[in-house]
């Protein structure tokens, strides 16, 4: 029988598997660790990287000497790392980099560009040199992809016009990063490599790995990928072992496996199944960076916290202070509000998990020590712990600190004066509408094809520009922005909607005019019913469902609302009237009588049946009451007991007849001025109650024939009626019981006397009729004095008649 030692074999069984049951029991223990202070952290509305970072500190060496399978958990954050840029360079998307306008790109380029200028002598202060204060300075450049993609997703704010100029500097950090990363990797092991000679080498390194990621972009992965997404589970694990093939032959070319990854993803980038890919790598990203997190607690020395503290507490300040301002004043020196500069700036008051990825690549590379590595990791747990406290209560904090912003960021931009320019030429708006994406600009194009007034306001400065090439009218503005109201013509507006799917949003919104006294009403956009009650609880009249209504349709709700909320206001108004008048008909006459009582303010309601008439009613903002004259409640609607008089209009003298038999039924005091076409129909109107019927067919004659004999006369009378400067009006002023110019002569009373005035005719109340009286004709009770002037010259008649009374 065979006897083996097996502790005398080169490789011992029984030690790897000891060894193998260590590395997965400390992993296992990582793991738990991980899910407790992650915990922990998600109570403190911290972000879960600190928690893990947190972790490695406690598991590391220098803290409890643990002895922890440290080689396998590099391994596993180096292959975190790969993961993460190779789904970044997934997601790199050329179009979104053309797309994020001239103010991301300036802002980010020179928030980096000062921020590691000015954080460079930062870092010779603090007692660093050389390439250590480079690799510092550097770091404090970039922004936490992670950490503001994740808070603006958990507040609703991915959309918001802030959160848009966030994320396009991140997209802008990420290519940086790792065109630094690209540099870096080419002085391994030597820092005092010549920099030109170097850059020469890794720039042709560089145009080969380019050239050859382009090649298998265009003619090789897109056939072998269309056959591997035959199988979802071939086509992730083809996908990452494409990246980390990529990543090996990286490090053979000179530079960091993460380079490798990041051309990997861009090189799938193009291929259909990139956003597959993506979704089903995320949650591996994830898993794989717990251990790059807790890899980098290990290798922070708590023995130096003290003496690295001195030294992290200004380069934190500096990032968390000085970043948020620099993008705060570069965004409102290109025309954005103060609030939107604001909160963009808060996006990027913290260090990135890149800069903590690019301090371990300098550490691996021999190029800095683990004592700066531990110098930029402590900066990152102070300021994206404190920055995700800051971002979370961003709006408080604008709030509080908004006084002292009173003088910054004055409004003189080509923005605002593009707004101003669009403002003064518009007299009235139906609809202002907020937000242009697919169901915004679905409504207002539905509204504005039936005839509505529609200004538009947008976020997007490239949205708000092609809204005005296509016919229509936008501004660029921000719904989140509770001082952007006060810039709009709310005073002649009836209706502000937000097509903004955005609970927060909408709040700030509807408070907003609501501190402007904006009188007209508001129509928002709803998730659910329970956010709807309380969007009607602060005082949207209106509540649109994206998800169930489409745009048509909810423009179809708008104009009912709208027709409603206008006939709640009619009717209050008409409710409000007295001594008005009743037109009933609004055909060519109608409009006339309308036009000049108008002109004189005289309050009247219009009665009209005919359908095709209501449009003309409702754009000319008319009360009028559907329906048919000759009904009792329809007059009783319109007031009729309150009246003061009542004109029929209407197209046929049978209607007229049985409008004025009605009229008189309900009101015996009513003055009722009828139309008749045919003259045998006068009679008729006559004994149903009409004080006064008018043929315009004979009053035209009669005028004609006035023209031709006396044109002076016509001309004198038809200035009022023409609308010239000179303004003469007839009236009829009834003399009251108590007047005391009753029994006197004209002479008597001092009518006469006021200039101007001339007394044409005195009507008595047994219906007969002086013609040009003298001045010694005696004044009855009962009696009506009808005079000519100007409206001055005839309200000073009447005001000398009541103070007589």
């Amino acid at each position: 029988m065979l006897n083996i030692d097996i502790s005398s074999l080169p490789i011992n069984p029984l030690f790897m598997l000891a060894a193998a049951d260590k590395t997965f029991n400390d992993i296992v223990v990582l793991l738990v660790m991980a899910v407790i202070f992650g915990l922990i952290a998600l109570y403190l509305r911290l972000p879960l990287i600190i928690g893990f970072i947190i972790v490695g500190i406690a598991a590391g060496p220098s803290l409890f000497e643990w002895q922890l399978a440290f080689e396998e958990i590099e391994l596993l954050a180096e292959l975190g790392m790969s993961l993460l840029l190779f789904v970044v360079g997934l997601k790199l998307d050329v179009r979104h980099l053309k797309s994020i306008g001239k103010a991301i790109l300036v802002a980010g380029i020179i928030q980096m560009a000062v921020s590691i200028g000015l954080g460079y002598p930062l870092t010779l202060l603090i007692g660093l040199s050389g390439v250590d204060a480079a690799y510092v300075a550097v770091s404090l450049g970039f922004c936490s992809t992670i950490i503001i993609v994740k808070l603006l997703s958990d507040k609703g704010e991915a959309d918001s016009l802030h959160g848009r100029i966030g994320v396009g500097i991140l997209v802008l950090d990420d290519i940086v990063v790792v065109l630094v990363m690209i540099i870096i990797t080419s002085f391994a092991g030597n820092k005092n490599a010549n920099l030109f000679h170097e850059i020469a080498i890794v720039f042709a390194k560089g145009i080969g790995l380019v050239a050859l990621t382009i090649f298998f972009m265009n003619y090789i992965l897109p056939k072998l990928f269309s056959k591997f997404a035959e199988s979802a589970e071939l086509l992730v694990l083809a996908s990452i072992t494409c990246a980390f093939s990529f990543a090996v032959f990286s490090g053979y070319m000179g530079f960091s496996k993460e380079v490798g990854a990041f051309l990997a993803g861009v090189a799938l980038a193009s291929t259909d199944y990139r956003e597959v890919i993506g979704s089903r790598l995320v949650a591996l990203r994830d898993f794989l960076l717990l251990f790059f997190f807790v890899d980098l607690g290990m290798k922070l020395d708590t023995h130096s916290l003290g003496s690295q503290a001195w030294g992290a507490i200004p380069l934190a300040l500096f990032v968390l202070i000085f970043k948020p301002t620099i993008v705060a004043i570069i965004l409102n020196m290109l025309g954005y509000r103060k609030r939107t500069s604001f909160l963009a700036g808060m996006l990027v008051s913290q260090t990135s998990e890149f800069s903590l990825i690019l301090v371990a690549l300098g550490l691996r590379l021999n190029h800095i020590n683990e004592h700066i590595v531990s110098l930029v990791t402590l900066t990152a747990i102070i300021t994206i712990g404190l920055s995700s406290y800051m971002i979370f209560y961003a709006n408080e904090i604008y709030q509080f600190l908004s006084p002292y912003f009173r003088n910054f960021g004055n409004r003189n931009t080509h923005m605002d004066e593009e707004m101003d320019a669009v403002l003064s030429s518009r007299k009235k708006n139906d609809i202002i509408i907020f937000g242009l994406g697919t169901y915004g600009s679905g409504i207002a194009t539905s509204l504005m094809q039936r005839g509505y007034s529609v200004l538009a306001v947008d976020f997007d400065p490239q949205v708000v520009k092609n809204w005005n090439a296509k016919g229509g009218t936008a501004l660029f503005g921000d719904a989140e922005d509770q001082e952007f109201p006060s810039t709009l013509p709310l005073s002649n507006t009836k209706w502000v909607v937000s097509a903004i799917n955005n609970r927060s949003i909408n709040v700030l919104l509807v408070k907003a005019l609501e501190n402007y006294n904006y009188e007209g009403n508001i129509a928002v956009t709803s998730k659910d019913d329970h956010e709807a009650d309380d969007l009607k609880a602060l005082g949207a009249d209106i509540i649109f469902f994206p998800h169930e209504d489409a745009s048509i349709e909810a423009a179809n709700r708008w104009v009912e609302a709208d027709n409603h909320v206008r006939r709640l206001k009619m009717d209050k108004k008409i409710k409000a009237l007295t001594d008005h008048y009743i037109v009933c008909g609004f055909g060519r006459m109608g409009q006339q009588i309308g036009k000049d009582f108008e002109h004189n303010n005289i309050p009247y309601v219009v009665i009209e049946s005919n359908k095709e008439q209501i449009p003309i009613l409702r754009s000319q903002d008319v009360p009028y009451i559907k329906g048919n004259a000759s009904d009792d409640d329809v007059l009783l609607k319109a007031g009729i007991e309150r009246a003061k008089g009542l004109i029929a209009v209407n197209a046929t003298d049978e209607e007229n007849v049985f409008i004025v038999l009605t009229a008189r039924g309900l009101s015996s005091d009513l003055y009722i001025v009828a139309r008749s076409i045919l003259q045998e129909n006068e009679d008729k109107l006559k004994r149903a109650g009409a004080n006064r019927v008018m043929s315009p067919y004979i009053l035209g004659g009669n005028r004609m024939a006035l023209a031709v004999l006396h044109p002076e006369a016509i001309e004198l009378f038809g200035l009022q009626l023409n609308g010239a400067q000179i303004q003469i009006e007839i009236a009829n002023i009834q003399l009251p019981e108590e007047s005391c110019v009753l029994s006197k002569t004209i002479a008597d009373s001092g009518l006469h006397k006021i200039a101007g005035i001339a007394l044409v005719a005195l009507r008595h109340s047994d219906g007969e009729i002086t013609v040009n009286p003298t001045l010694d004709t005696q004044l009855k009770c009962g009696d009506e004095v009808i005079i000519t002037g100007t409206v001055s010259q005839i309200e000073r008649v009447k005001k000398l008649i009541d103070e007589q009374s």
